[in-house]
């Protein structure tokens, strides 16, 4: 979800701040505040950026953002255009200021988070957020309620529905606990990108060996099944047990294992009779 400018540089002197963007220098003033900044135009005019917010970001990802085979493409330009109309920005301002609103949106001033947080918990922008992944139900319910029936009998993903309802189920609380809707930009965009990472923690070598559908992912798929099953696991649990601990379990479920059942035996051969064929016709011959 985040496409941040490449590695914006700054220096700052107290509310004055000078960064870098793709090779492109601005020169802004914040008043002390991280809810607007002001940026110096080419013209040497000051142009005010205002808040971007929680709502406007989603909105501007549901259209910008498409799904293109099996990834992601996303409009970067013409979400950054959306920033600029959003703070009343003129048109011929916006080739220039548009890196500088990808970043205003994207990433913001906040600084890096630094410290250790409790496991689960995340420093996303100007929040603390403990996060969950969500389950199998809570995203099949989501993802169902966030496709829109067009005109043609086809559906389309609403991403901003599907966004909210990924919020709703994986942040169990936030610090500080303000609604979803006050925070800005940055922070969104922070919480998301989160959101996302704790949602799709699927990049372990057995999941990456499963995609493959070779012969080991069918050995490794039968083996983790057939322990789920007897031990009421999940496959992340089945993966993380040591390898001579797994060889354990699979030698004693075997020794346990009914024995099966003897194969049935064909029936005994034997000479053809008469009788094997009602629909033949006998013909007999006699002397005279």
């Amino acid at each position: 979800m985040r496409e941040a400018p490449a590695s914006p540089r700054t220096e700052s002197s107290g509310a004055e701040i000078s960064i870098e963007i793709d090779g492109r220098r601005f020169h802004l003033h914040t008043e002390g505040s991280s809810r607007s900044i002001e940026v110096e135009v080419a013209t040497g005019e000051r142009i005010a950026l205002q808040r971007w917010g929680f709502g406007a970001h989603l909105r501007a990802l549901d259209a910008h953002a498409r799904m293109e085979g099996a990834g992601l493409d996303f409009d970067a330009e013409g979400f950054a255009l959306d920033v600029l109309r959003d703070s009343g920005v003129a048109e011929s301002c916006f080739t220039e200021l548009a890196p500088l609103a990808l970043w205003w949106a994207l990433c913001g001033l906040h600084e890096p988070s630094v410290g250790v947080l409790p496991e689960g918990w995340w420093q996303v922008g100007e929040v603390r957020a403990r996060l969950r992944p969500w389950t199998f139900a809570e995203r099949t319910q989501v993802l169902e309620e966030s496709l829109v029936v067009l005109a043609d009998g086809a559906r389309e993903l609403n991403l901003e529905r599907y966004l909210r309802g990924m919020l709703d189920a994986s942040v169990v609380e936030r610090v500080p606990a303000a609604p979803l809707e006050s925070l800005d930009g940055a922070t969104t965009a922070a919480l998301l990108e989160a959101v996302v990472r704790v949602n799709a923690d699927s990049a372990s070598p057995e999941d990456r060996l499963l995609e493959s559908s070779g012969e080991q992912a069918r050995v490794l798929a039968e083996v983790t099944l057939k322990l789920c099953r007897a031990l009421g696991w999940t496959p992340a649990q089945v993966w993380a047990t040591p390898a001579a601990e797994v060889d354990r379990l699979l030698t004693m479920l075997k020794l346990t294992e009914p024995p099966a059942p003897p194969p049935r035996q064909a029936p005994a051969s034997r000479a053809l009779r008469l009788s094997d064929f009602p629909d033949a016709v006998v013909i007999q011959v006699e002397d005279d």
